[in-house]
């Protein structure tokens, strides 16, 4: 994998695991995947579920979690934060990629508290 995290020494170090920027070389086979819901239980089973969703996706296209350039997470309760990247971390398992989190009033569907997308590089 071609993917070198990106970290100017001007800027804060992250408080939580991302990089700042992930630079990809030419030549990559790029995935980009949906944003991944779950409706039922809390915010930690339906993240538990959208990583596994994510995980799958990335198997049938031939990656991994190491591939993953830049996610996008949408969650609605701030209060859910705390719970959804400890499931999140547990999958990243220190891999660092682009990352943004944004708490929004409501996603499409009936109880469903986050949303996750992704993109992905394999060289």
């Amino acid at each position: 994998m071609k993917s070198t995290p990106i970290e100017p020494a001007t800027l804060s170090n992250p408080a939580a695991p991302f990089s700042q920027g992930m630079l990809t070389s030419s030549g990559a086979t790029w995935l980009h995947i949906s944003g991944q819901i779950s409706g039922e239980g809390s915010c930690e089973d339906q993240a538990q579920t959208v990583w596994n969703q994510i995980t799958q996706v990335l198997k049938e296209a031939g990656m991994e979690i190491r591939n993953l350039v830049k996610i996008n997470q949408y969650i609605v309760a701030g209060t859910d934060v705390s719970a959804y990247t400890k499931v999140r971390n547990s999958f990243l398992d220190g891999h660092r990629p682009a990352n943004t989190l944004v708490l929004v009033p409501a996603l499409a569907g009936e109880g469903v508290l986050l949303e996750v997308e992704a993109v992905a590089a394999k060289f």
